[in-house]
């Protein structure tokens, strides 16, 4: 009679053990991230979006009315970032300058803060030659200026001269972002910048910038302008705007 005892208790105790409801798993304590919604750059002041062959540009730019501020810096050798400028509060605006050589050389005439690095040097791409002189007269020539003059840089091509596109010819031409600057009918200087919205990095061919300046001509009175150096030597940051350089940037033009 006990051993028949004995097997109910057991047979009880394993049942309760058994038939127990599993607990329920808990929940993860960190909620899994939201996803992220990409939002398209809001265009900056001072823009305007022109269309070329179905391709959206966007061209921004800085006016500079008190010419007396506009300095031209020399970094060839220096290779400070156009960041280092605003944050030493040397330049309120900063804008790349012109092309350099492998053995961190300009390409042309190159005159500034009292001293003539280069002279000029004959060169088809490179015909344009801006400078201001000392009473703070800005010109774009096709052929070098004056020995009095307080600033100079050899540059090219001249993309406008007398209010009208020059029509270019560029061999092995690329899409890349664009840096120029021109000087406008009441003789401000108006420097300007030429990217895809899409991609900062990129932006027009050389030869659709004469025709990209025309479209913007409504709101800028350009009479002749020319093209800097660009793509990742490219540097143009003014107020909240700022588009800075990947590889070293051989001159800047400072806004004080």
């Amino acid at each position: 009679m006990w051993r028949i005892l004995i097997g109910i208790v057991v047979v009880g105790i394993l049942s309760l053990m058994f038939l127990q409801p599993k607990p329920m798993p808990v929940a993860p304590q960190h909620p899994s991230p939201s996803p992220t919604i990409t939002r398209k750059p809001t265009p900056p002041a001072q823009s305007v979006d022109v269309s070329i062959d179905t391709i959206t540009y966007r061209v921004a730019w800085a006016l500079v009315r008190d010419l007396s501020s506009l300095t031209l810096i020399p970094n060839f050798t220096q290779k400070r970032t156009a960041r280092s400028l605003i944050d030493s509060d040397e330049c309120t605006y900063v804008v790349s300058g012109g092309f350099y050589t492998k053995d961190d050389q300009p390409t042309g005439l190159f005159s500034a803060q009292g001293k003539t690095i280069r002279t000029s040097i004959p060169n088809n791409l490179l015909n344009g030659f801006f400078s201001m002189d000392q009473n703070d007269t800005a010109s774009i020539l096709s052929s070098p200026p004056g020995e009095s003059v307080r600033l100079a840089l050899q540059t090219g091509p001249i993309l406008f001269q007398n209010g009208m596109p020059v029509k270019l010819a560029i061999r092995d031409d690329e899409f890349a972002r664009r840096v120029g600057l021109g000087v406008m009918k009441n003789g401000s200087v108006v420097f300007f910048i030429i990217y895809d919205p899409e991609n900062t990095w990129s932006g027009p061919k050389l030869a659709d910038m004469p025709n990209i300046l025309s479209k913007i001509l409504p709101h800028l009175t350009i009479t002749d302008a020319v093209n800097l150096d660009g793509g990742s030597a490219s540097a143009f940051i003014r107020d909240e705007f700022s588009l800075q350089e990947l590889t070293s940037v051989g001159s800047f033009f400072c806004i004080r």
